[in-house]
C-alpha cells in the first residue's frame, strides 16, 4: 500500500492510431493550467480563453468497437510526481432519461425540446444529498441541459461544485470529425462558463467515447483535463491501456491530464465497479471491497452516477432485453447506496484533487 503518496510512474502505452512525434517525457506543466486550477480554488471566477480558432478536418474512424470496445490509447512516456491521499472523486452526468445512446428509435436532438423533462428533479434531489453529506462533487453537464435549464448550473456552482463539461449534443466521438467534435465541446464550454461564471476546465465524453484525435482537440478547445478513459471492455468506447491512475497525455499542442475511470484487475481483466449500471447491480459490499483495493493501490476512487439512475418513475425508452437490464436495474435502491458510499468514502472534485495533488517537476508553457 502506498501511503499518502503517489509513486513515480511511467507509462508505455501503444497508441493505435500511430502518432508516434509526441513520445518524449512530459517534464513540465502548461502555465495555463496550472493557473486556471488554482484560480478556481481560489475561487476565481475569471474566464478560459476560447481556444484556437479551430483544428483541420479530420474524420475519426469509426474503431467498431460495439462489441469488443476498446480503443487504442495515445502513447504515454512522462515522469509525473503524484501525492495521493485516500479521497476519492464524485461525478455526476447531467443529463435526461433520453439521453441514451445508440439506440434505434431514440429520439434526437430535434425532439429533445418537445419532450417531458425528468433532470431538475432528479438532480436537484442529487444535490440536496451532496449536500446532506457535505460532500463536494464535479458535474459533467451537458450543454443542451445547461442551455434549457441554465438554474442548474448555477445552483450546483453556488453550492460549490465543480462546473465542467458533457459536450453538447450527446454524440459518440468517433462519429464526428474532429471540426464538429471540436465545436460542440467548445459550444458546451462556453454555455457552461455563461451560466456558472466560473472557468470550465475539465471535460467527459458521451459514453467514454474516444478517437485519435481526441486529446489533440480538448486541448485546442481550452480544456485542462479530461475523464473520458475507460480501460476496459464496454458496448460504447472504451481505451485499451494498462494506465490505472491519473497520468498526462502529451500532444502536439500541448498537454492535458487524464482521470481515467476506476477498474481493478479480476481473473485478468479490468472490471469497472463505481459507476453506471455496475455500480446499480453489484452489492454495496462489493463496491465497498473494491474502492479500498483501489485507494490501497494509492489511486483515487472515481465514481460517477446520472440523475436518471435514482429515478424508478422515468419514462423508458424502447430497447433489447439486454440493454433495458442493464439501463434500468435496481433504479429505487441506487440512491440509498450513493448515501452510504458518501457517507464512508471522503470525495472531492477532479478539479480540486488535481489542484492538491498533482506537481509536475519543471514548468514549461504551451502558448495557443
Amino acid at each position: 500500500m502506498m501511503a499518502n503518496r503517489f509513486q513515480q510512474r511511467r507509462h508505455n502505452v501503444a497508441y493505435g492510431a500511430g502518432r508516434n512525434e509526441n513520445r518524449a517525457p512530459i517534464v513540465g506543466g502548461s502555465e495555463r493550467g496550472a493557473n486556471t486550477l488554482q484560480g478556481q480554488a481560489a475561487g476565481d471566477a475569471g474566464r478560459v480563453s476560447g481556444g484556437s480558432a479551430g483544428p483541420a478536418v479530420k474524420r475519426a474512424r469509426d474503431p467498431g468497437f460495439r462489441d469488443s470496445a476498446v480503443f487504442a490509447s495515445p502513447r504515454v512516456d512522462e515522469d509525473v510526481d503524484l501525492r495521493a491521499q485516500s479521497e476519492s472523486i464524485f461525478s455526476v452526468d447531467v443529463e435526461d432519461w433520453f439521453h441514451i445512446i445508440d439506440i434505434p428509435g431514440a429520439p434526437q436532438l430535434p425532439q429533445w425540446d418537445s419532450l417531458p423533462s425528468c433532470v431538475e428533479r432528479n438532480f436537484m434531489r442529487l444535490l440536496d444529498l451532496f449536500s446532506e453529506k457535505h460532500a463536494t462533487v464535479t458535474c459533467f453537464f451537458l450543454g443542451w441541459i445547461a442551455e434549457r435549464f441554465p438554474n442548474l448550473v448555477r445552483e450546483a456552482s453556488q453550492r460549490g461544485h465543480e462546473i465542467a463539461s458533457h459536450g453538447y449534443a450527446h454524440q459518440l466521438t468517433y462519429q464526428l470529425s474532429n471540426t464538429q467534435f471540436y465545436d460542440d465541446v467548445l459550444r458546451a464550454r462556453k454555455l457552461l462558463e455563461d451560466a456558472s461564471g466560473t472557468a470550465v476546465v475539465g471535460y467527459r465524453a458521451p459514453s467514454f467515447s474516444v478517437s485519435d484525435w481526441f486529446f489533440e482537440t480538448l486541448i485546442d478547445a481550452g480544456y485542462t483535463y479530461d475523464a473520458s478513459v475507460f480501460p476496459a471492455p464496454r458496448e460504447h468506447g472504451g481505451m485499451r491501456t494498462n494506465a490505472r491512475e491519473p497520468y498526462v497525455i502529451k500532444q502536439g499542442n500541448g498537454h492535458i491530464f487524464e482521470f481515467p475511470i476506476s477498474v481493478v484487475d479480476l481473473m485478468g481483466k479490468p472490471m469497472c465497479f463505481s459507476g453506471g449500471g455496475y455500480l446499480r447491480l453489484l452489492p454495496y459490499s462489493a463496491i465497498r471491497h473494491l474502492s479500498h483495493r483501489v485507494l490501497d493501490q494509492g489511486r483515487p476512487v472515481v465514481f460517477y452516477i446520472h440523475p436518471r439512475e435514482i429515478d424508478p418513475y422515468q419514462p423508458r425508452l424502447s430497447m433489447g432485453m439486454r440493454r433495458r437490464f442493464k439501463t434500468y436495474v435496481n433504479l429505487a435502491t441506487t440512491e440509498s447506496k450513493l448515501a452510504r458510499l458518501l457517507d464512508e468514502f471522503p470525495v472531492t472534485t477532479f478539479r480540486d484533487y488535481l489542484s492538491r495533488n498533482t506537481s509536475i517537476k519543471g514548468s514549461t508553457t504551451h502558448e495557443r
